[in-house]
Formats: C-alpha cells, structure tokens, sequence
C-alpha cells in the first residue's frame, strides 16, 4: 500500500479488559473451525464516502475486501473490545502501549511470516490436510461433494441417481491456494445405471506436489 502512494496505518484490537479475554473468530481454516486470538493487527485506510472520512480494515484474515472499522471490531467475538491505532510502523505493541517496537527492514515481519507459513505447511502435510476444512464449510448450490486429493495423486469419486435424460456437467474447483501453474485436471465418465438413471465417474488427479481440497460442482444445462 505504501509503495502505491497509500497512507496506511494499523488497527489493534484486545478482548475486554480485565482481564483481556481472547477473541473468537469463526474460521475454515482451522480443523476445530474457531480461532482464539490474545490481540490481532490490521492495516486501515481512510476513505471518503457519502457520510464522510471513515476508516476502513483491510484484513484478509476475516473478508474478503476492505471493511468499515465497526464491521471488523464485530467480527471478532467481543461486544467490548479495546481498539488501539497506531502509525504503520509500529511493528508490536503491549496492551496499552506500554511498549512498542518498530521494524523498518521488516526483518522480524519476515520471520514471523515464515514460521507461520512452515506451520500451515506441517499441519497440511498431517491427517487434517490444508485448509479449508470441510466440517466448517457450508456447501453451496452446485456443489455435489468437497473432496481432498493428496500429492501427486489419481483418485476416483462417484455419483449416482442422475437421470439419463439430463445433460449435466462436472467442474473440480481448488479450494487449496496454490498460484503459479495448474492444481488439479479431471475427467468424466458415466455409466448407464438402470433405463433412465445414470452414475458419473470422475477422477481427479493432483498436479501438484502439496495435498489439495476441491469442490465438485455439476451444472444442469437440460433436464
């Protein structure tokens, strides 16, 4: 944001004191679906809109855009919160502001960020597999089934029922993040089941070295 000429500051938030208690945030991206957070940061932004300069969070954690700051605080599972703003620069602060520390080379910004990013590489490699995880998902319309495929591997799924008559079509979406060239390729076959029902065969197959979770949507194009 600042290399693009924005102004960015942060926002820190702290569960209602005393004591601070933790911050609850529905989450797919943790097995047990919730994440408890002692104080979490973003970086906000002022925007002008109808009803004036507002500040807006930009917190991929939680949403997908940019959010007012009301909206953000009320995410995070406390009625009460303790908000805290401070300059971009402040890299960690203590409840209250006691003490903050900066990181112009954003050294320590750096190391934090691998080692989280080594963490959600072992509990991805584990018996839950990356996230999103399929017991905090709600399935939407279109979607016959979530599925989880491991590196380098060629699995099957099968669906039944279908009518014979209908022309259908199947597309296996990545849930896993994964940029920089393909994920997973998939192909269909059926099987005349019964005089007007049919099963479809699909297999996927990974084209990557990391396990990865997808949906299987179908579309009806005639029925």
């Amino acid at each position: 944001m600042i290399a693009d000429g924005a102004e960015p500051e942060k926002i820190w938030i702290y569960g209602t004191p005393p004591p601070f208690l933790p911050l609850k945030v529905s989450s797919q991206n943790k097995p047990t679906c919730l994440v408890e957070w002692n104080w979490h940061v973003a970086p906000t932004l002022q925007v002008s809109t109808a009803s004036g300069v507002e500040t807006w969070v930009i917190d991929p954690s939680l949403f997908p855009g940019p959010v007012p700051l009301a909206m953000w605080a009320g995410a995070q599972g406390d009625p009460n919160p303790v908000l805290e703003p401070s300059s971009a620069a402040v890299f960690y602060r203590t409840k209250g502001g006691g003490t903050t520390n900066t990181d112009p080379t954003y050294v320590n910004t750096n190391a934090d960020l691998a080692t989280y990013r080594d963490l959600l590489k072992l509990r991805s490699a584990g018996p839950d597999g990356p996230p999103p995880y399929f017991a905090c998902l709600t399935k939407p319309g279109g979607v016959q089934w979530f599925g989880s495929i491991g590196p380098n591997a060629t699995q099957v799924w099968f669906t039944w029922g279908w009518g014979a008559k209908w022309h259908v079509v199947w597309t296996v979406m990545p849930l896993t993040p994964c940029p920089g060239g393909p994920q997973l390729s998939w192909s269909v076959a059926v099987e005349r089941a019964s005089g007007n029902q049919c099963t479809y065969w699909i297999t996927v197959r990974n084209l990557t070295s990391d396990p990865v979770k997808f949906e299987g949507r179908y579309d009806v194009l005639s029925w």
